[in-house]
């Protein structure tokens, strides 16, 4: 495809994005163009075809951050590529300022220059697809305002924000700017109910940046700079979903039973040891802990009701320690963890409903033993995996002789 082509393609498909906008949205949607590109928003795990070429250096957030808002000739220059452009984009209206509506380009990681490999998009205007804006929650079919969903880059981002405050639903922050002295300058969101801070910098009492915001129930931190955060005790009575990322190995919280008492999720990641220690709301019903390793306990002992830990460098007794502490009621996931059979007789105790061993060391013969004596609990892997003597059995009864290659693994199973 040649450049002036694809440039075309592009400017038909934008337009076709606003004019699908603007049969939902309550604002008036300014003629002038802005564009969010976001890079590489495609599965590549596969290896790539010869007809492929792949830019890992896309995924990079600087890059995300140069292209968080450019005029059209940028998009075209950052997606040709010597006659390269990706299999597919697709685009949306995610914004308005007074000067620009914003229209954000996700893009696939894959360029190609065969445009038999482009995905074949209503229009003949392949590789875009114009579609609408993401419908708010239990929508009814009424127009609906471009702010609901907020994202902030910047001050120009600020000001968006500043123009429709009680329309904001959900924000999601996106750079490192965003301290508490930055976070002062969001104005008050009456509505906002799920905050996103993609690269939080807050040291100290870090829960009273969120605090004056009266229905915010979810709240995700990935931190970029750990070595002061704490959630502190400030208050956030409707918060019921915490997720924090890149923890570090140190203390981070006392008393969530006070700063979040409605608190019903905790969701704690680290690339190290992660410490878990302090008390927690009678609201509390789902744990997961995803690290290495995890060192503390609770101050009191503590039930919930589903419980996912995976941690890649603990053994069974680790994980047996952990179980003493904090008591899963009707789920346990251990995906990822590398237990082995011994940690089966203890899980039995519990009486779950169901056990997650994807992924760990169980062997087949220990998973399929557990499952015949409790068809009560829900065991994954969800198959029965096949033992060394039925698949002998199946090989004589079919007169062909299987060549056992290596042991089974329990990953192997269909989930």
């Amino acid at each position: 495809m040649d450049r002036e082509t694809f440039a075309e393609r592009l400017a038909a498909a934008a337009a076709a994005a606003v004019q699908c906008a603007r049969v939902h949205l309550i604002e008036d949607l300014p003629a002038s163009l802005a564009f969010r590109v976001r890079l590489n928003q495609s599965y590549d795990g596969l290896p790539a075809q010869p007809s492929e070429i792949r830019f890992p250096e896309d995924s990079s957030s600087d890059r995300a951050t140069a292209l968080h808002r450019c005029d059209f000739e940028t998009v075209v220059g950052e997606l040709w590529r010597q006659g390269h452009v990706p299999q597919w984009v697709n685009l949306a209206v995610v914004g308005a300022s007074h000067l620009a509506t914003i229209i954000e380009v996700v893009c696939c990681g894959r360029f190609t220059a065969d445009e038999g490999q482009l995905y074949n998009m209503p229009g003949g205007t392949a590789p875009f697809h114009a579609v609408g804006p993401v419908l708010p929650p239990a929508h009814d079919g009424t127009r609906f305002s471009i702010h609901a969903r907020s994202e902030c880059w910047d001050r120009e981002d600020l000001d968006m924000l500043t123009a429709a405050p009680d329309r904001v639903w959900s924000l999601r922050i996106e750079t490192d700017e965003f301290d508490h002295r930055m976070l002062d300058a969001v104005p008050d969101l009456p509505n906002v109910e799920i905050i996103e801070h993609a690269a939080c910098t807050l040291a100290g009492e870090a829960l009273a940046a969120f605090a004056r915001f009266p229905k915010l129930r979810v709240l995700r931190l990935h931190l970029s700079k750990d070595d002061r955060f704490h959630l502190g005790g400030s208050r956030l009575s409707a918060l019921t979903n915490l997720v924090i990322e890149n923890l570090p190995n140190r203390s981070w919280a006392h008393d969530l039973r006070d700063s979040a008492p409605g608190l019903t999720s905790l969701d704690l990641r680290g690339r190290d040891t992660v410490r878990f220690d302090g008390s927690f709301p009678e609201s509390f019903r789902h744990l997961s802990i995803t690290a290495p390793r995890i060192a503390g306990a609770t101050l009191s002992p503590l039930r919930v009701y589903h419980l996912d830990i995976h941690l890649a460098d603990s053994t069974d007794r680790d994980v047996l320690s952990l179980l003493h502490a904090i008591t899963p009621v009707e789920t346990l996931s251990l995906r990822g963890t590398p237990v082995t059979d011994s940690i089966l007789p203890s899980l039995e105790g519990f009486h779950l409903e169901g056990i997650d061993l994807v992924g760990t060391r169980v062997s087949a013969a220990a998973l399929n033993d557990y499952r015949d004596r409790h068809p009560e609990s829900r065991l994954y892997p969800q198959s029965p995996a096949p033992t060394t003597e039925s698949i002998r059995a199946a090989s004589r009864w079919s007169g062909q002789q299987i060549q056992l290659a290596r042991p089974y693994d329990a990953s192997d199973a269909v989930e």
